[in-house]
C-alpha cells in the first residue's frame, strides 16, 4: 500500500512539474537563465518598445541606436517599457525587469 501511494504521489508531482514555466511566487513567470549580476539581460523589443526581458541568445536584431525611428522612447535600445524598465538579472539568476517609472 505505502509503494503504491508513493508511486501515485510521484506521479503527480511530475505532471505538476511538466505543466509550464515555474511561478516565482508573485504571481509572474520567472525569466530566461542569465548569470546573477551580469550583463546577460536585454529588452525583447528594440528602441524602447520592449515589453519583458531576454538573455542576450534571445535577443531581437535591433537596428543601431542612431538608427532607431524618431520619436522612440529610447534610441539607446537599453531600456523596455517606454523607458520605465531596465533589464537586470537577480541574484537567482534569472531576467527580471527593474522598473523605474
Amino acid at each position: 500500500m505505502k509503494r503504491n501511494t508513493f508511486g501515485i504521489l510521484a506521479g503527480v508531482l511530475l505532471g505538476l512539474a511538466a505543466c509550464g514555466p515555474m511561478d516565482d511566487g508573485g504571481g509572474g513567470v520567472v525569466g530566461d537563465v542569465c548569470t546573477p549580476n551580469s550583463d546577460e539581460c536585454v529588452p525583447n523589443g528594440c528602441c524602447g518598445n520592449g515589453t519583458d526581458v531576454v538573455n542576450v541568445s534571445h535577443a531581437p536584431s535591433c537596428p543601431a541606436p542612431a538608427a532607431c525611428p524618431a520619436g522612440s522612447p529610447d534610441p539607446s535600445n537599453q531600456t523596455l517599457l517606454n523607458g520605465c524598465g531596465t533589464p537586470f538579472c537577480d541574484g537567482t539568476g534569472h531576467c527580471v525587469v527593474a522598473r523605474r517609472c
